[in-house]
Parts: C-alpha cells; sequence; structure tokens
C-alpha cells in the first residue's frame, strides 16, 4: 500500500507542475542515469559495497535567462551491498560464527530541481534534491550453515545531489551527477543506510 501511495503523491506533483508549466516559459524532461553506488553500513566487515545502480526521472522545468527550476519525480535503483558481522552471534552468547549479509535498495523520489546555464547552450551546473521513498531487502545466513532469514522494509527519507553538464541544443543534453541517498528500514541491520550515487545521465527534454 505504501508503495502505491508515494507513487500517486509522485503523480499528482507533477500534474500540478505540468498545468502550471502550460502558461510559463519552459519544457518536459526525461533522464536516464547509469551510475556506480557506496554503501554505509556500520559494524559491517570485509565490505563489497562498490554496485551497479541506475536512475530515471522525469518532470518539468521553468527557464528565466540562465536560470532553470521545477519539479522531478523518478525512481532510482542503488545497488546491492555486502558484507560480514563476524561477532554478532558471538557478541550474543554463541559460537564464533560470522553472519554473512546482503541488502539492497530501490525507491521512488520526489523533489525539486535547479540548474545554471553558461550560455544559451553549453555548459551547466545542477542541483537536486527532495524526498526518497525506499524499499529495502536484505538476507543473512550464517558461516556455519545454521540459519539463513529475509526481510523487507519501506521507509521515508531523503536524497540531494549536484552535477555538471552540456547541453547540446535545446532538446539534448549530458551531466556527470553525485547523488547522496538517506533510506531507512527499521528492524534490518542498522536500520539506516547512506549510499552515494556517482554516473552519467543523459537527459530529452521536448
Amino acid at each position: 500500500m505504501n508503495k502505491w501511495i508515494s507513487k500517486a503523491a509522485i503523480g499528482a506533483a507533477l500534474a500540478v507542475a505540468s498545468s502550471t508549466a502550460m502558461a510559463m516559459d519552459g519544457n518536459f524532461f526525461v533522464n536516464g542515469e547509469a551510475a556506480g553506488s557506496d554503501t554505509n553500513i556500520r559494524n559491517l566487515e570485509n565490505t563489497n559495497n562498490n554496485s551497479m545502480a541506475g536512475a530515471l526521472r522525469l518532470g518539468y522545468l521553468w527557464n528565466a535567462g540562465a536560470i532553470s527550476w521545477g519539479a522531478e519525480g523518478g525512481y532510482v535503483d542503488l545497488g546491492k551491498v555486502t558484507g560480514n558481522d563476524n561477532y554478532a552471534v558471538q557478541d550474543a552468547g554463541g559460537p564464533y560464527d560470522p553472519l554473512h549479509i546482503s541488502i539492497k535498495t530501490q525507491g521512488e523520489m520526489l523533489g525539486g530541481v535547479f540548474k545554471l546555464h553558461y550560455g544559451d547552450y553549453g555548459w551547466f551546473f545542477s542541483a537536486r534534491g527532495g524526498w526518497f521513498h525506499s524499499h529495502t531487502s536484505a538476507r543473512v545466513h550464517d558461516q556455519l550453515g545454521l540459519s539463513s532469514v529475509s526481510a523487507s522494509n519501506n521507509g521515508d527519507g531523503i536524497y540531494a545531489g549536484f552535477g555538471l553538464g552540456y547541453d547540446f541544443n535545446k532538446h539534448l543534453g549530458i551531466s556527470l551527477n553525485y547523488d547522496y541517498f538517506n533510506s531507512r528500514a527499521n528492524g534490518i541491520y542498522a536500520g539506516r543506510f547512506n549510499t552515494g550515487m556517482y554516473g552519467g545521465t543523459i537527459e530529452y527534454r521536448f
């Protein structure tokens, strides 16, 4: 239910933005990003936190000279992080039995975007930020093969990012970006995960 509510909120916000946009100078946009990610999870050892990630965004930009601003919504896959908690079982009074943990996070985002252009076309700086509704799933199994547990949960956090790009014309542009995502999933390991996503984006405006 939460997933459908969040998608409905994104759709409603973009619908309001698009109805206002008809009377202003601006354009719709859609962009796709291929990226890598780096998730920071406390207490994990032998961590492999570099994973492929990606995002799809759509929205509307209002233009006023060298400045553009607007609203965006989209979906992001932050990839997977794996690692070991070597002492959780031992600290609970059991034998030395390291836990292997695998965590994946995806989610919807809704926020604002800002662009500063240098000339009609050419170089630009961008910034974005807003609400991130995350869906986190985890799988834990122990080294001795005594147990295997899976869990999932949703949560609300934030995202923020910036980028440097180049517009070839009024319709097409590319950029390099860094985005920070704070996701929450109560009951899954530490319950809070911070992920950096860095990659390249191609954008089409119409």
